[in-house]
């Protein structure tokens, strides 16, 4: 089960060859350096008996009818980065607010940092460790790494040279990722739980990583191998590298291992004309699930059972699909018309994600192939307006990490959450508002208790002049109002905090695009399904939320710079970057070129360059793009490419890289204001 809630990209298409027999027996005989009783290659049911049906052999979950679901906030916004285990904890990070946190089934931690002031979260197992990287407060340089994390114990740095990534860990504590190599750009490596790092399989050509590992030592990822192309890697519990061959094109990638040590990934096909999505094993090598071309969703998740979910391209739409060996790809129900989306597959057979529909995205959860239920339709006593958007996350118990107009949430089964309020979206906020309005603003709350008595605090980021919330209150439901005035534009974030009598507080945090009429600007926020280039690029999805005021409208007609002056550019996924500065925007038609200084996994003195294309609108739009390229000057002084997601030639947003997924967004969407 994906019980991290990674989304992570996924493709690639099987050619039977000759080694598959031989890769066979080398996994099969990984037992003898696991240390273990259990055989970390034993299939899935579905591989000893093709029984036909959905999770058989699994406990009944059509018996669970349609639960109801109470619902916690998390004090994060609705797309921040999150991973729920089995025990309903959840660990989240914000790409928006520069922060990290934990929820331990009752109440939420600040992760804090280790003096450099941010934190991403990349892992959480079962023990309620949390992995992921901050930077510290070194000086002139801060050292940008991987961290461990515990109620009981903080923040530890992990040992291990300075830019090394930690991406997976396993209910042992041993931890997978990577770690800089002399001469390449990174080597896959473990952190066992008594601080030794073991490299996994030979010295790469250039680079390898590892991007999953289970109870049983068994990791997977990649490493180039001559010629320069990925091939999709498995390395047994010693560290022994096996390469599960080619996929017929230049790139693949094994993003799942399940606890038998089978496992999914992607892969380019031949002439790199199609990505598609596999499942491999000892007993039946590498088969394809007939997926492809959805970028980072093609596979979505892997459960024990040798089951999985993800999502397909289709002629006409974009589809959900669940996967099994015994019977191949069977496309998930939708409500309707739209375009459906599935998240993450547990091992009972249940799934989450999203119906994509033109008047707002609802979260929904599949029990096996059944139509799926509107999550926001079986929430108990539901705070007034909220709207839960997507479902990110499902572990075993059927508790459910999802996005909503309220920020993240959780939805655990049953009609009590906790004890804190439960707060809904703030009504009367929109997304994008103009200098001057005034906003009369509400939100509303239930409680459990009916005796306690609230309080209410708003702040916001903007510096303008706000009203004290009013609470009116009866009977453990209630309504915060208050009211703002926008003075400045950017981007910025207001914070409702809502506390008890009994001194439990819930948070919820929105951000809002401020306009001015007379001010041409950019404002966007959304993922690239991005692969890159340059001196320690890393691939994978890149998340972004920025604003900047452009030239005036004559002069960016004609192609005209002016110095931009504030600005905001946030982005995360392979990397961390932050502006310190906005330096130089100009437009050339519906293309936007930024150009500016900012920190790189908290280091200073590098430069950005960004070009951002706003598609339109109706029936001759195109896709949006963001072609994003990070660089810096050595100690020589020649320019080093850290980061470009584009194609090759000029910085202008390349039609062929857009085509190949690697500049267009799959999520979100850019606008240009004039």
């Amino acid at each position: 089960m994906n019980q991290q809630a990674r989304t992570r990209a996924g493709s690639g298409r099987w050619a039977l060859a000759a080694a598959v027999t031989s890769l066979a027996i080398a996994v099969s005989s990984m037992a003898s350096g696991v240390g273990q009783s259990a055989d970390p290659v034993r299939p899935g049911p579905d591989e000893v008996r093709a029984s036909g049906a959905v999770g058989a052999g699994s406990p009944d979950h059509r018996a669970h009818g349609s639960p109801v679901y109470s619902v916690i906030n998390l004090p994060v916004e609705k797309d921040a980065n999150s991973f729920l285990n089995e025990k309903g904890q959840v660990a989240f990070s914000s790409y928006l607010f520069n922060d990290a946190g934990f929820f331990d089934g009752e109440r939420a931690y600040a992760l804090g940092s280790l003096g450099g002031g941010y934190a991403t979260v990349s892992g959480l197992n079962n023990l309620g460790v949390v992995i992921g990287h901050t930077n510290d407060a070194s000086e002139p340089f801060p050292r940008y790494g991987p961290y461990i994390w515990t109620a009981a114990r903080g923040m530890r740095a992990l040992p291990g040279p300075g830019g090394s990534y930690a991406l997976a860990i396993n209910d042992r504590n041993q931890i997978v990722g990577d770690i800089p190599a002399p001469g390449i750009t990174a080597r896959a490596a473990r952190w066992d739980p008594n601080g030794r790092i073991r490299t996994l399989g030979p010295l790469p050509l250039s680079w390898s990583e590892a991007r999953d590992i289970n109870d049983l030592g068994i990791a997977v990822g990649f490493a180039d191998v001559a010629g320069g192309d990925l091939h999709p890697m498995l390395w047994d519990a010693t560290g022994r590298q096996i390469d599960l061959g080619s996929l017929g094109g230049s790139v693949g990638i094994t993003y799942f291992v399940n606890k038998w040590g089978a496992a999914a990934g992607i892969g380019d096909t031949p002439g790199d004309a199609h990505v598609a999505a596999f499942y491999w094993s000892p007993r039946s090598g590498k088969v394809p699930t007939g997926a492809q071309d959805t970028g980072f969703r093609l596979v979505t998740a892997l459960n024990d059972r040798g089951e999985i979910s993800g999502n397909t391209l289709l002629p006409s739409r974009y589809a959900a699909y669940f996967w099994t060996r015994s019977r191949g790809m069977t496309l998930l129900p939708g409500l309707g018309p739209g375009d459906t989306d599935v998240l993450d597959l547990n091992n009972r057979g249940e799934m989450v994600g999203q119906i994509l529909q033109s008047g707002g995205n609802r979260a929904v959860r599949w029990q096996g192939l059944r139509t799926p239920v509107d999550l926001t339709s079986r929430v108990h006593r539901a705070p007034a307006g909220l709207v839960i958007s997507t479902a990110s996350a499902i572990n075993d118990a059927g508790v459910i990490a999802a996005h909503s107009n309220a920020g993240m949430i959780l939805l655990r089964p049953g009609t009590r959450g906790t004890d804190a309020p439960v707060l809904g979206p703030i009504a009367g906020l929109a997304d994008t508002v103009v200098v001057g309005d005034e906003a009369r603003l509400s939100l509303s709350f239930v409680d459990n208790s009916a005796t306690q008595t609230h309080k209410a605090k708003a702040t916001w980021t903007d510096g303008c002049d706000t009203s004290y919330p009013t609470v009116r209150e009866a009977r453990g439901v209630g309504s915060v109002d208050f009211q703002h005035r926008f003075c400045a534009p950017g981007l910025f974030t207001v914070t409702v905090q809502v506390t008890d009598s009994g001194g439990r507080s819930t948070v919820t945090r929105h951000p809002v695009w401020v306009l001015e009429p007379e001010m041409a600007t950019l404002r966007g926020q959304g993922t690239v399904a991005a692969t890159a280039s340059g001196a320690g690029a890393k691939a994978g999805p890149l998340r972004f939320a920025l604003w900047a005021p452009l030239s005036n409208q004559a002069a960016a007609m004609a192609g005209g710079r002016t110095r931009a002056g504030a600005g905001f550019v946030s982005l995360s996924g392979p990397f961390e970057f932050r502006a310190q500065e906005i330096k130089e925007a100009s437009r050339s038609g519906e293309l936007v070129r930024l150009e500016g200084t900012g920190r790189y996994n908290g280091l200073p003195g590098y430069r950005f360059v960004l070009e951002a294309v706003d598609g339109g609108e109706g029936k001759r739009a195109s896709k949006d793009a963001l072609r994003v390229r990070i660089s810096h000057k050595d100690a020589e002084g020649k320019k080093v490419v850290d980061y470009d997601n584009g194609g090759a030639g000029g910085m202008r947003v390349s039609m062929v890289a857009v085509a190949r997924n690697r500049s267009a967004l799959v999520e979100g969407g850019l606008h240009l204001h004039e």
